[in-house]
């Protein structure tokens, strides 16, 4: 499980041990300050968090995708460094991990079709033949280890659940809610033990950390037109965040917190606003009065506005002839007669909804650090995700919110590619070096692939 000694890592992933050494402000003839830790000590990073943690892209996580997380990023070039640092991965076996999605085309309208790669090995399932957007199935998968790696990132933790008994034991498999597959295959068989005792139980052997959770609070509820997921409370999840942070700074523990995104500047919407759909429908069949209808969350059919969200699902049926009830005549996926179903939509009640709940919390969580942990923090919006949506050029590459020609978002439409995660690995890298007086060089972006899996 050690995966990074200084040779392992550039044996783990030989793109990332390409740095830029590049420092603003030295001359040719002025020699470039050595790479050095600063005021920290890295010997241990411990990463704490969710999806963009663990590594998860293209709606599954694989072993490259493990190695590729901002994470794992990090922890190779505090190798650099520090050649005592240590950094341990849960890692899948080699091959399809927990499955995964794979480019199928690029249609017109810019939206990916893509295949989903079963699974490589399962243990067990569960089939709810009564999720809410029809029969769901929740896998187990093998585990890793017997002993607990230092990246606790998981893919689908919720921070209103990190108190939660049993969320990684095998045995709740068939608990709706109560169980997540990512959590269970760190942890021993049998182990009821909650994400928050975990990160008690490891975080005194830690040097360092960084927190960046909060996103998978949201995203059931948005990837799901509102209609699966809970709605949080972010209040909730800034207490709870408070609980993890207590464990992570005491005796003096130095790390980094990170605020998500806000969710405008993830693909899954930024892409799907209703009224640019409806400019771009009416402009590709010369329809130009052509008004696209949703199903809102009250029920009520209605033109789309610029507040509503159309899904990736959703846009893929638009257009296309279907049976409707009580009419015997088939009828365009999103006219007045056939509206976009609630499912395919994220309306502008739904939306106000999720999204003040991640406003609440990321607002929350830097009041809590300004007066309780005092920590740098990083808003990843301001820093990284609104430049992105906005187009920037990194040594005459662009990156930009568009899937697959963009580089910097996965299929999946708000993980990272392996391009932004080293983006993303940077901006924390850029902090960590100012706040802390350490040299510690950046990823080479441009040198990284511009996709996790085949």
């Amino acid at each position: 499980m050690r995966i990074f000694s200084s040779s392992l890592s550039r044996t783990a992933l030989p793109a990332v041990a390409t740095v830029l050494l590049t420092l603003a402000g030295c001359s040719p003839d002025q020699n470039e300050p050595a790479p050095s830790s600063g005021n920290l000590n890295l010997t241990r990073y411990l990463a704490v968090g969710d999806s963009y943690t663990a590594g998860y892209a293209d709606g599954g996580l694989t072993r490259q995708s493990q190695t590729y997380s901002y994470a794992n990023m990090l922890a190779n070039q505090f190798a650099l460094v520090n050649p005592d640092a240590e950094f341990s991965l849960p890692l899948l076996e080699e091959g399809n991990g927990t499955g995964y999605l794979t480019l199928v085309s690029l249609q017109e309208n810019g939206l990916p079709t893509t295949r989903r790669v079963p699974a490589a090995s399962t243990l067990g399932r569960f089939i709810n033949a009564a999720g809410c957007n029809g029969a769901d199935t929740v896998y187990q998968y093998p585990r890793a280890a017997t002993t607990l790696p230092q990246n606790l990132g998981v893919p689908g933790l919720r921070l209103t659940q990190i108190a939660t008994p049993g969320l990684g034991n095998a045995a709740n498999l068939t608990r709706v809610g109560l169980f997540n597959p990512y959590f269970e295959r760190i942890l021993p068989a049998a182990n009821n033990s909650s994400y928050l005792q975990v990160v008690t139980a490891a975080s005194p052997n830690a040097t360092f950390f960084t927190f960046f959770a909060g996103l998978d609070d949201v995203l059931p509820y948005v990837v799901s037109g509102g209609s699966c997921g809970p709605l949080p409370s972010g209040s909730t999840m800034a207490q709870n965040a408070r609980q993890l942070l207590t464990q992570l700074t005491a005796n003096g523990r130095q790390g980094i917190i990170a605020l998500p995104p806000a969710l405008t500047t993830l693909p899954v919407l930024r892409l799907n606003n209703g009224l640019n759909l409806q400019e771009r429908l009416r402009t590709s069949t010369n329809r130009p009065a052509y008004t696209l209808y949703v199903r809102a969350f009250n029920g009520a059919v209605q033109p789309v506005s610029g507040e509503d969200y159309i899904l990736p699902a959703g846009q893929r049926r638009i257009g296309r002839l279907e049976s409707t009830t009580g009419a015997p005549q088939t009828v365009p996926y999103g006219d007045e007669q056939n509206p976009v179903s609630g499912s395919d939509v994220l309306d502008y009640i739904e939306f106000s909804r999720i999204n003040g709940a991640m406003t609440l919390y990321r607002d929350e969580l830097r009041t809590l650090n300004q007066n309780t942990f005092k920590q740098p923090l990083i808003d990843v919006n301001t820093a990284l995700f609104q430049q992105v949506a906005d187009q920037i050029n990194v040594n005459g590459v662009p990156y930009t919110s568009e899937l697959v020609r963009g580089n910097f978002y996965s299929l999946d439409g708000y993980t990272l590619t392996p391009r932004g995660n080293a983006l993303l690995a940077n901006t924390f890298l850029r902090v960590i070096n100012e706040t802390y007086g350490a040299n510690i060089p950046l990823l080479n972006v441009n040198d990284l692939p511009t996709k996790v899996n085949p």
